[in-house]
């Protein structure tokens, strides 16, 4: 029973992610992973090229196998997290009937499939979904080393966190949330001091592992980066005793809209009273789960600098358990009126089904947190035009040597005309920041070859610039533009 069910979950899920995968325009952060894990895979020598920024590989690494099966490389990258997106599921319906029971589990899993949180991040060609799913699976195996205290869990759970860690520096709350696990202890019949004795071991051994499989980043020399980018985000510890609430608040409140928006009110609600009934029930499991979600949670607020949604999402699963378990409760209180209950699940369930529903086949109209909608849609990281424009280059070098310039030398562009064009021998790609005029050295290749420039953020380009506009694409709902223009040779002709 419970193989059929996680292969339904597993399923369905798969479907929903995978379905118009391509409907949201690539943004620029996926164009900078997709181009990263394209000169990997050509060149070994490259593997470890997204340390260059301090960001770990783990995510750009299996990116290749899809590269090489899949036609288009926004497709291939997003595979990946549709990938991790089954993987998760199944952990989630794991941790749940371990913790609760099969209907809770089964529950927990439908959460998932509808959540408008995790259902974005499926399907975009980031790490924050592998990183999720290494985190259930983390969560996973703390839950069974706690209980079983067994040599293999512990193995297996210092290889999934160090796969965390390979990926997001995120992974590290996996470590210091093991002493949680002791909240679901089960004392009866137990020697306790025994009992810490084998757990201190284990947990020791996971972490050896996880430590050893994060420090073969060392081997490149780029590895030191991975810290600096760390503290464009978050706060050093000194910096944060000198002034320990000085983005608290702020971010708290920031963090809890996107929490809130993502989840949805009516999954709020289900947690707020799955919680309440905790304290007075006292369900240890239940707060063993809300301090998964708690701890990183404030302690993101209290250090962080910059915050995105995607941020929290690793965190956020446990209470998408936490909500379950008050849903499976509801279901034995409700099944001997059948139309009740499914009413009352049905309304519960409604909007955040509706907002995912929205995702997948009309996203631009989705109800999703304003910092997520400028970068996916309304904004200047947001694709919007660049298929077009990359349609119209490569019909142009099909018998002919052409320049593309770009604004930008770092991120959507050009990464995203290299990632599409770069194999095209007749196209020369040039990034250009900032743009405060035509570039001289397109203005040279014009006099020669047909030369195009791409601006991404720019909205007001002088008219006395020697441009001619070929096409402008809105992005989403917003009033920001791509404007593609071909440079006009100083000769005047095209």
């Amino acid at each position: 029973m419970d193989f059929l069910l996680v292969f339904i979950l597993a399923l369905l899920t798969f479907i929903s992610r995978i379905f118009n995968l391509l409907k949201v325009p690539i943004f620029t952060d996926e164009a900078i992973y997709i181009r990263w894990a394209q000169i990997g895979l050509a060149d070994p020598a490259h593997r470890y090229i997204s340390l260059t920024d301090g960001k770990q590989p783990l995510f750009t690494w299996l990116m290749y196998p899809f590269l090489m099966i899949f036609n288009d490389p926004l497709y291939a990258g997003r595979f990946v997290s549709v990938a991790s997106a089954v993987l998760a599921v199944i952990g989630i319906y794991l941790v749940s009937k371990t913790l609760f029971n099969r209907t809770t589990a089964v529950l927990a899993g439908l959460l998932y499939l509808i959540c408008p949180f995790v259902v974005v991040y499926d399907r975009l060609a980031l790490m924050d979904s592998l990183l999720a799913a290494f985190a259930v699976w983390s969560l996973y195996l703390e839950i069974l080393l706690i209980k079983y205290l067994r040599l293999d869990v512990a193995l297996i759970l210092g290889l999934t966190i160090g796969f965390g860690l390979l990926t997001k520096s995120s992974a590290l709350f996996y470590i210091l949330l093991l002493p949680a696990s002791w909240l679901i202890f089960d004392r009866k019949g137990k020697s306790k001091l025994s009992v810490i004795i084998k757990w201190l071991g284990f947990s020791f051994l996971s972490i050896l592992i996880a430590q050893i499989m994060y420090n073969s980043l060392r081997l490149s020399p780029y590895f030191y980066i991975i810290e600096q980018k760390n503290y464009s985000f978050i706060m050093p510890v000194s910096a944060f005793l000198s002034q320990p609430f000085k983005y608290f608040l702020p971010n708290l409140y920031g963090l809890t809209s996107f929490l809130v928006e993502y989840l949805t009110i009516p999954v709020i609600v289900l947690i707020i009273i799955s919680l309440v009934f905790a304290v007075i029930g006292k369900k240890r499991r239940i707060f063993f789960l809300f301090l998964w979600f708690i701890f990183p949670f404030l302690t993101l607020a209290a250090f962080g600098i910059v915050l995105f949604p995607r941020f929290i999402l690793f965190m956020t699963l446990p209470l998408l358990i936490i909500a379950a378990n008050l849903l499976a409760d509801l279901y034995y209180f409700l099944r001997v009126r059948f139309k009740s209950l499914y009413l009352i699940l049905g309304l519960i369930l409604i909007y955040p089904f509706y907002v995912s529903w929205m995702l997948i086949f009309n996203p631009v109209r989705a109800a999703i947190p304003k910092i997520d909608r400028n970068q996916l849609f309304d904004d200047w990281p947001s694709g919007y035009g660049v298929r077009e424009v990359i349609d119209y280059l490569d019909n142009q070098a099909r018998n002919k040597t052409i320049v593309i310039g770009t604004e930008g030398t770092f991120g959507l562009n050009p990464a995203v005309y290299e990632i599409y064009l770069k194999q095209n021998k007749n196209i020369i790609i040039k990034g250009y920041w900032p743009v405060g005029e035509v570039p001289r050295e397109l203005l040279d290749y014009a006099r020669n070859y047909p030369t195009y420039l791409v601006f991404k953020e720019k909205q007001v380009i002088p008219s006395d610039w020697p441009l001619k506009l070929i096409a402008k694409y809105r992005r989403g709902l917003g009033n920001t533009y791509l404007y593609f223009y071909q440079v006009v040779p100083e000769n005047g002709s095209i």
